[in-house]
């Protein structure tokens, strides 16, 4: 049997819609051809990241599967619903039509009055499926979660070593919903802000050369939204959209100043893939907050047949090319005019 690819993964956040990246997990952690070497992942992609981090600590893909499954099945409960429902209510029918309507504050509702004992009903979900003590072993493959520290307006990345159920919980710690984690006597919420997911530290590690992106938010829109639902959804979209898509104009960069020979010849051999975002239309059918058994086992489905392509149409790229266009996806092709400053141009012209 030839042996398996190695591969990074980067997971992006999005609620609910993380049920999406449990199924693409669940098809690569099958495979007889990929081996998951490091993840970086945000909120729900945190969270995904985690789980599995923990289990190929053991040695197990298996128990990886098994373990994802556990975690969106008991978020799906009965009993965590209608906590959720408890903690979240206020603010659901508000926000069930619109990502990102997390932004919009009405200037009444605070989870610091509207959840005084600061519930938060992933914390027990995480801390029943997530095995830190394997995760901080020498036997885990890399693991980097990104928060948002509230003071400084700062990502800081976490890594296996500092790796705690506070971490988790903070990188999918929405404003409006939760008070902020503390750790290390710091406030942090949630890493979508600064890094959804943060590439860096694993193009920096080179544990693996392809790194596969696990996106959720939908790139473009077919039009401008004209009511306040879907403005708020695409503000969001582009909010949680907008660190991934300077990372990788970032990378563009390097390549270019590493083509002329300048530095930075590490991005040259760095293999970028994608897998998602899910479509649209399937989005717009939910809620990053909708926690429903049917709802995540769609998502779950989707992400599965999408990781199934990936693997059928680039399965043979993996070690050999790169599959993710990234100047046609994240960079603008109308470039702007560069101007001499006035005192150059007269200097010029004399």
């Amino acid at each position: 049997m030839p042996a398996r690819k190695p591969v990074g993964l980067a997971l992006q956040g999005g609620g609910s819609w993380g049920a999406y990246t449990w199924g693409v997990l669940d098809t690569l952690l099958a495979s007889r051809s990929i081996a998951i070497g490091q993840l970086s992942g945000t909120s729900a992609g945190a969270i995904n990241a985690a789980i599995v981090a923990g289990a190929l600590a053991k040695g197990s893909p298996a128990r990886a599967r098994e373990a994802l499954s556990a975690f969106w099945l008991q978020i799906a409960c009965p009993a965590v619903a209608d906590l959720g429902r408890e903690v979240w209510g206020p603010v659901e029918r508000t926000w069930r039509e619109s990502m990102g309507a997390w932004l919009v504050s009405t200037g009444a509702l605070s989870p610091y009055n509207a959840n005084p004992l600061g519930i938060n009903p992933l914390r027990e979900a995480i801390a029943a499926h997530v095995d830190i003590d394997a995760i901080r072993s020498k036997a885990a493959p890399a693991l980097f979660v990104t928060v948002t520290n509230v003071k400084t307006g700062l990502p800081r990345v976490i890594s296996n070593e500092a790796m705690t159920i506070d971490a988790l919980v903070a990188s999918a710690c929405l404003p409006q919903l939760f008070q902020a984690v503390e750790i290390d006597g710091e406030p942090y919420w949630d890493g979508g802000y600064l890094g959804n997911p943060t590439l860096w530290p694993m193009i920096q590690g080179g544990v693996a050369r392809d790194l596969i992106v696990v996106q959720l938010v939908p790139d473009s829109a077919d039009d401008a939204p004209r009511d306040v639902p879907s403005i708020r959804r695409r503000v969001g979209e582009i909010v949680f959209n907008s660190s991934l898509v300077a990372e990788m104009q970032a990378i563009s960069a390097m390549r270019a100043v590493a083509h002329r020979g300048e530095g930075g010849a590490g991005v040259l051999d760095l293999r970028l893939h994608r897998i998602g975002p899910p479509p649209r239309q399937l989005l717009e059918q939910g809620s990053v907050l909708e926690r429903s058994r049917a709802w995540l086992q769609r998502l779950h489905d989707e992400g599965r047949s999408a990781a199934r392509r990936f693997i059928t149409r680039h399965g043979s790229d993996l070690g050999v090319r790169e599959t993710l266009d990234v100047a046609a996806v994240f960079a603008d092709e109308r470039k702007p005019k560069l101007r001499l400053p006035a005192n150059e141009a007269v200097y010029e012209g004399s």
